[in-house]
């Protein structure tokens, strides 16, 4: 299963990414205690969190606390933020992706960030890579700006990494 989790704080954009999200995956919005957003969200699971601020990590480690005893070996995850969509590419390879036998699976940014074997603060963001939680259990997020280049190194230095020779998001599509 793929979870494709969004850390919210601007739910105005919840409606386009919607339209971007495969009916396959599992939508996980993640709402920032900062909104009053109520409304339905189009998501499949909708959590409304008491925490804020930190570029969403705080949400990013609330999802991985809640569901750590529900994740299985071929569960993966993929943050996807409030400003980003995946590239029409993503759910083409999908196919191909979710079988790959690695803990951490990285690509690129398009109009930003080229794929890399080597993520690290600078060279990645959270809507360039995917994992398994499974295999990575203690793994969470640092309350830091970089926080998704430490993250993605860090998985890639405890598990094993595949690197997408691929475009499959966008840079900051929504404001």
């Amino acid at each position: 299963m793929l979870y494709i989790v969004t850390p919210c704080s601007r739910p105005q954009n919840l409606k386009y990414i919607r339209q971007h999200i495969p009916e396959w995956a599992t939508w996980v919005v993640m709402m920032d205690a900062s909104t009053n957003h109520k409304e339905a969200t189009g998501a499949k699971v909708t959590h409304y969190s008491k925490q804020t601020g930190y570029w969403g990590h705080p949400l990013r480690n609330e999802f991985l606390d809640l569901y750590q005893d529900q994740f299985t070996q071929d569960d993966w995850v993929y943050f996807l933020d409030d400003d980003n969509i995946p590239h029409p590419k993503f759910n083409e390879q999908w196919s191909a992706l979710h079988d790959l036998d690695s803990s951490i699976v990285t690509w690129g940014q398009e109009g930003r960030l080229r794929p890399t074997d080597q993520p690290k603060v600078g060279n990645i963001d959270t809507a360039c890579f995917m994992f398994k939680p499974y295999h990575l259990p203690t793994l969470r997020f640092q309350m830091a700006y970089e926080a998704d280049g430490m993250f993605a190194e860090a998985a890639s230095k405890r598990g094993t990494l595949i690197c997408v020779d691929s475009y499959l998001c966008y840079y900051n599509a929504l404001k």
